[in-house]
């Protein structure tokens, strides 16, 4: 999807006293009233009882350290946005105004870490690889109503380091764990956009460059896969082609039951093929579930999906009323259950993973005697917590979406990050 911009010719004459007295004077009052609202709205609002959502597809900002120096700044507005009342009411007010009345998609500032506005144009422009001027849009509007994450794109055109870089940091993960006695598993979820394009525009922001680094990274991972990698990428790809569709979401970012599905039972099958015994996947009608990708253009949109239930005969949760996982934590969450038939996997696991195992909760929950969950994002701010996490399980498993990991981003590869995990990992041997 191209942008255009349009010059309009402005205008420098003043216009004549006789035309300054035509304005009607009630629109001083009423403009006063719109200021009031607009600066405010949200503390009456909160006095009142509104609290701040999660609008996106993460955790609310913390408030920043003094400490932090200059980035106290842009990290003070990145939390003064995300715990603004009535954020998510404006989001929708802004879309619904946007397209009826200018009938275009909405424009929003670029967020924090380069990447730019909800569904529409940017404020400001992105610089691509190529060191261009680029526009990436959050939301992609695709065809036939669907909807993708702008950041599948704008990430991995805008990388922080090669992907021969990328795969050496993921070997020197996979290596100080096995190394350590521990096994590993490397689970990426791949993005939408990547593997059911069928809805995407026939132009956008970025198309011939994501495709290139989409093309070079499944190749690295093919080629010289890191010790435990699991497939997850050939897997959704041959559900989606035994089902002629999408397990994916059409306004959502994430796999729907189905796709969570395939990835539970690749994992539980790499882990120990046994936990198929007494394992049966049911699909009872259909159920309806709210997209997070409509969130970031404002609207309230459901996607009907397959009801997918995962049984495992005998299998019950211990301190607790369900099986499935919750999402995953950003401080460490053990859970155990019990079973008088189908197998457990018994050795202490670690699950890193990030919404896409969250998106999994229900699905993986059935396989584990004892594992421990924690959101592969603390890694960055606490890696030797996490470190001592890994030092405390017999198994470590990393899930970790495309657009994360593809483009050099994640936290978990990071020379802090790596330092941590090998040194603790090295002086704990199993």
């Amino acid at each position: 999807m191209t942008t255009e911009t349009v010059a309009e010719a402005v205008s420098e004459k003043r216009p004549s006293d006789i035309e300054r007295r035509r304005v009607p004077r009630v629109r001083k009052p009423f403009i006063a009233v719109l200021a009031l609202l607009f600066f405010f709205g949200p503390a009456f609002a909160f006095v009142l009882g509104a609290r701040p959502q999660q609008i996106e597809n993460r955790k609310l900002a913390e408030f920043p350290s003094i400490s932090a120096g200059w980035k106290f700044f842009p990290e003070f507005a990145t939390w003064a946005t995300d715990h603004l009342p009535l954020r998510a009411q404006a989001v929708r007010a802004n879309t619904a105004v946007s397209e009826k009345i200018f009938r275009e998609p909405p424009s929003y500032g670029s967020d924090n870490d380069g990447t730019t506005g909800v569904a529409g144009i940017a404020s400001g422009p992105s610089t691509s690889s190529g060191g261009q001027d680029v526009v990436y849009p959050k939301v992609i509007q695709g065809t036939d109503g669907w909807l993708y994450f702008g950041d599948d794109v704008s990430r991995l055109c805008q990388p922080t380091q090669s992907v021969a870089a990328t795969m050496h940091r993921l070997h020197r993960l996979a290596d100080a764990v096995t190394a350590s006695g521990r096994r590993f598993v490397l689970a990426v979820a791949p993005d939408k956009s990547d593997v059911f394009p069928q809805h995407m525009p026939a132009d956008y922001a970025g198309k011939d460059c994501v495709a290139k680094r989409r093309a070079a990274f499944w190749k690295a991972l093919a080629d010289d896969p890191p010790a435990g990698y699991l497939d997850v990428h050939s897997a959704i790809l041959a559900e989606q082609k035994r089902i002629g569709g999408s397990v994916y979401r059409a306004n959502d970012t994430h796999w729907g039951p189905l796709g969570a599905a395939v990835y539970a039972q690749a994992l539980a099958d790499r882990l120990d093929p046994s936990l198929a015994q007494d394992t049966h996947v049911v699909v009872s009608g259909t159920v309806q579930e709210h997209g997070d990708l409509a969130n970031l253009i404002g609207e309230r949109r459901y996607d009907t999906v397959p009801e997918v239930v995962l049984r495992r005969d005998g299998v019950s949760p211990v301190g607790r009323a369900s099986l499935a996982f919750p999402e995953m934590p950003y401080s460490p969450q053990t859970f155990t259950a019990t079973s008088t038939a189908a197998p457990l996997f018994t050795p202490k696991t670690l699950i890193l993973g990030d919404s896409f195992s969250s998106a999994s909760g229900p699905m993986l929950g059935p396989y584990f005697a004892h594992a421990t969950l924690l959101h592969e994002e603390t890694t960055g701010p606490y890696p030797q917590a996490v470190a001592k996490l890994m030092v405390d399980n017999d198994v470590v498993v990393v899930e970790i979406v495309e657009r994360a990991i593809a483009s050099g981003r994640s936290a978990f590869i990071s020379d802090a990050s790596l330092a941590a995990i090998t040194t603790a990992l090295a002086a704990n041997p199993r």
